[in-house]
């Protein structure tokens, strides 16, 4: 979408693009912001809430440094069965939070300042057809999103992919997705198994940590907690998903603000 965007495929180019770093990215991601920077004319502001997600999850605490886990991990009781999924803060907290004020400070806006009735602002979001059940309003009353892969330049993910692939045949494409994210796919997670190995690893140990005796998640839930849906030890769960070749779709993921 930004590439398109450039070339005024859609009617106009954006003042700006926003990357929410949560920073728990695989390099890959920051690599392709880079990138990506070097080919468009319009800026791309990277922005945060001034904490890692990574280490908030490791120490047990939210955005605000209060005992929780934020993100949506699986959990099962002491019999292992599944109980419910965690509450997911962490798309709020670490993405949307960030841009919005990134938003405000790009309109000259204090904290806490009131907002002028005619402000108006278009945000697009690269949500493409095959996942529209991911559409929505925007939470806040003066910005309005706009699908671009969906209203003006219909295009699914894997057009997306073919399309990228013919423009640019000799760079990847890597998911933007936190190392430890519970929506994962079985192949995403599979993918960053094989792509940065030590990133991968680094999940495999915090998802253990997670069912420590020493860790939040476990005193405040009563349960065990996951990374993995099917709810076993993430390293264990991988060798299932390489087995059975096991692929989720993108029903659970964030909501497109990764990158806007």
């Amino acid at each position: 979408m930004c590439l398109l965007a450039n070339d005024e495929t859609f009617g106009v180019k954006p003042d700006c693009a926003i990357f929410a770093d949560t920073q728990w990215e695989p390099r890959s991601v920051y690599d392709n912001i880079e990138w990506l920077q070097s080919k468009v004319s319009f800026p791309i502001i990277t922005t945060d809430n001034g904490r890692s997600l990574r280490d908030d999850v490791v120490n047990g605490v939210n955005a605000q440094g209060q005992a929780w886990l934020t993100l949506p991990a699986y959990l099962a009781d002491r019999d292992g069965q599944p109980a419910g999924i965690n509450w997911r803060q962490c798309t709020k907290n670490y993405k949307l939070d960030p841009i919005r004020k990134e938003v405000q400070r790009l309109l000259g806006v204090r904290p806490r300042q009131s907002l002028s009735s005619e402000t108006n602002v278009e945000m697009w979001l690269g949500i493409t057809t095959d996942e529209a059940l991911r559409v929505r309003p925007s939470r806040n009353w003066w910005i309005k999103h706009r699908y671009p892969l969906i209203d003006d330049l219909p295009m699914t993910r894997e057009q997306c992919l073919y399309w990228f692939a013919e423009h640019y045949p000799n760079r990847s494409l890597s998911r933007s997705a936190c190392i430890g994210c519970p929506f994962r796919s079985s192949s995403s997670w599979l993918d960053i198994k094989q792509s940065e190995p030590e990133l991968y690893q680094e999940a495999v140990e915090i998802d253990a940590m997670l069912r420590s005796s020493t860790h939040n998640a476990g005193r405040m839930f009563r349960k065990r907690a996951y990374l993995h849906h099917r709810r076993i030890p993430l390293e264990d769960a991988l060798v299932l998903d390489n087995h059975e070749h096991e692929v989720n779709g993108f029903i659970n993921e964030c909501e497109g603000h990764c990158g806007l």
